[in-house]
């Protein structure tokens, strides 16, 4: 008899199951080939993870050892109390020793006149005794018919008592000049401080000068545009001087620091002679100043401006154009002010002087 070997449904199915359960095995088995790159994959993670975790540990270390120096070096708030107090106290005894100890005094003279006349070149930069009076030397070929104020203004700077000079006079008679030239000639140059009068603005700027005067050589403040209202501020600058406990008053006291201060006053001469008078005597009047007046000039003074004046600009004049210059100029109101304008105006420049040939050797 036959039997039928067709499976049955059941055993269909389980086939088909085993089947698929097979497969899904094939699918997950990897093979050995895959299964090393994705351990040495692995390996290689492990090692980034742990070189990150060392050098995590060594940063830590580091940042923990700075913070630990850093705490070192950064000493308590209260520390710092005697340490100030030992260099406060050693300030005090130096200038203790400088202000009474002759030896320490001297010291110090001789090494800052040594390093100024090293620096500035010239023996004794410092030495105060020079006459500051030679200085008119300078002035007298320039600032015409003015002698007996080129005079009085070489007693002025050589007496020990000269602190406030003030300069008198009309416009164009050489005032400006005579400081200009005091200024140019003067033996301690850096020690110059000049200021263009402007009212209670330049009071303060008077207070900052006499806060930075020096102890080498002599201290020279120049202020010029002053009129005869500002006669009013001189006392208070002398009061300011005699503020500065560094700043000699007299004779008796050589080792604090010299100055000298120059005023220049302008007065208007065209104003009414009784105003001019009166402004001039006023001037004159003002307290513990030494007042040189600068004579007027007359007409016939202005040849003498032209010429100089042409002289420095390096021009000649025709005689007509000097007298043009003469017949449109005021000597008693403007001086020579105006003079330099007009001789560049007229002036023609001067011819150059033939180069002489230079003979070369010949070998």
């Amino acid at each position: 008899m036959a039997t039928d070997k067709t499976p049955s449904q059941g055993a269909q199915a389980l086939h088909k199951n085993r089947t698929r359960s097979g497969r899904r095995r094939d699918s997950n088995h990897e093979s050995p080939k895959t299964w090393r790159t994705g351990n040495s994959q692995l390996q290689k993670r492990l090692r980034r993870l742990i070189v990150a975790e060392r050098s995590g540990r060594k940063r830590s270390r580091r940042d923990q050892e700075a913070n630990m120096s850093v705490s070192r070096k950064k000493m308590p708030m209260w520390t710092w109390g005697p340490i100030v107090l030992i260099i406060c106290s050693g300030l005090g005894l130096c200038l203790q020793f400088n202000n009474n100890s002759p030896t320490v005094g001297r010291f110090l003279e001789s090494y800052t006149n040594q390093y100024h006349s090293i620096v500035n070149n010239r023996d004794n930069f410092c030495d105060r005794s020079q006459r500051l009076g030679s200085i008119v030397s300078h002035a007298r070929p320039h600032v015409l018919h003015q002698e007996q104020a080129l005079d009085q203004l070489e007693v002025a700077l050589d007496s020990p008592n000269r602190q406030i000079i003030a300069l008198v006079g009309s416009s164009g008679v050489g005032k400006s000049f005579t400081a200009q030239l005091v200024r140019n000639h003067y033996p301690w140059p850096e020690n110059v401080k000049t200021l263009s009068w402007n009212g209670d603005r330049s009071m303060v700027r008077v207070q900052s000068m006499l806060s930075h005067l020096v102890y080498c050589g002599q201290n020279l403040i120049l202020i010029d545009n002053m009129l005869p209202e500002d006669a009013e501020y001189v006392p208070v600058i002398s009061k300011l001087i005699k503020g500065y406990e560094d700043i000699a008053n007299s004779t008796e006291q050589p080792h604090l620091k010299q100055l000298s201060v120059v005023l220049i006053f302008s007065v208007n001469r065209l104003q009414a002679d009784e105003d001019y008078e009166v402004d001039m005597e006023t001037l004159k009047q003002m307290p513990g100043t030494h007042v040189i007046t600068y004579a007027e000039l007359e007409p016939d003074h202005l040849v003498d401006c032209i010429r100089r004046e042409a002289k420095i600009a390096k021009v000649q004049l025709d005689d007509e154009h000097i007298e043009e210059i003469i017949r449109g100029s005021d000597a008693r109101s403007s001086g020579c002010k105006s003079i330099l304008a007009k001789v560049l105006l007229y002036g023609k420049p001067l011819p150059e002087a033939p180069k002489t040939p230079i003979d070369h050797p010949t070998d």
